[in-house]
């Protein structure tokens, strides 16, 4: 009895000293460029915050160009140095960056999926812009819970194809062992975020793909559409997955 009174004690103590570190407020730097606010973990080095400003400055006009939107004044850029900071944060856990809102993004300085830093900052500047597009295609003043409501229906696809091509996170296909005896992803499977991380590794060819074959002008329709594919390219699902998989195969020598 005693000795589980001493394990219960214990296990108070850890969590107790959890909860104080948890909620110290951390260390942070500060960097601003014409149209970005960098706040930053002390401990990452404040060189590697310079080349990611001048990373994102750098895609700034062609981003606003390429969805013809243009982004929010000033943009502030939480970088954590460690992953349960960004966590408590952003709320997300198994991502490593994410956006709120038009003007504010998070993400941790290690990535998962891209040791770019670079890219990871730029694909969520562009969901940002993305946002901001959709906005201002909604009646003003902004109804916000409907505008909720209605954004949870964008698919995951579109989503995060616009941020994977603006990003230049380009995977061969060649590489992909989905792409092979003739099969490929249909929308439906890359609409689903349980189904892994497809949707990261093709998206940059979707995208390309609409460019070259429909436009900008389409890919912008397309966005404010939410993706209705029917109305906008005159094709279903299908006809679209199946589409892009000639495009694939033709334009990078699939087997």
């Amino acid at each position: 009895m005693k000795k589980l009174k001493y394990v219960f004690i214990v296990f108070l103590v850890i969590i107790l000293l959890l909860s104080i570190v948890v909620n110290i407020p951390e260390n942070r730097k500060e960097i601003k460029t014409p149209h970005f606010t960098f706040l930053f973990s002390s401990s990452i080095d404040s060189l590697s915050i310079i080349g990611l400003s001048k990373a994102l400055e750098g895609r700034y006009s062609k981003i606003s160009s390429d969805l013809n939107t243009t982004p929010a004044e000033n943009i502030e850029v939480n970088i954590y140095a460690q992953r349960w900071r960004y966590i408590k944060a952003s709320g997300h856990w198994g991502a490593s960056g994410s956006v709120e809102g038009i003007s504010k993004l998070h993400f941790v300085e290690d990535t998962w999926l891209d040791t770019e830093i670079s890219k990871t900052a730029i694909h969520e500047f562009v969901h940002a812009v993305v946002l901001k597009l959709l906005i201002d295609g909604e009646p003003q003043p902004l109804n916000a819970e409907r505008f909720d409501e209605k954004f949870s229906t964008f698919p995951i696809w579109l989503w995060e194809g616009v941020s994977v091509y603006e990003a230049a996170q380009f995977y061969d296909p060649n590489t992909l062992a989905y792409f092979s005896n003739g099969k490929y992803p249909q929308i439906s499977e890359l609409n689903r975020r349980s189904d892994g991380q497809k949707i990261y590794t093709c998206g940059y060819t979707m995208i390309e793909y609409i460019l070259k074959k429909h436009g900008k002008d389409k890919l912008i329709e397309l966005i404010g559409s939410y993706g209705d594919l029917q109305n906008v390219l005159g094709v279903t699902e299908e006809q679209f997955s199946n589409n892009w998989y000639r495009f694939v195969q033709k334009n990078y020598n699939l087997k």
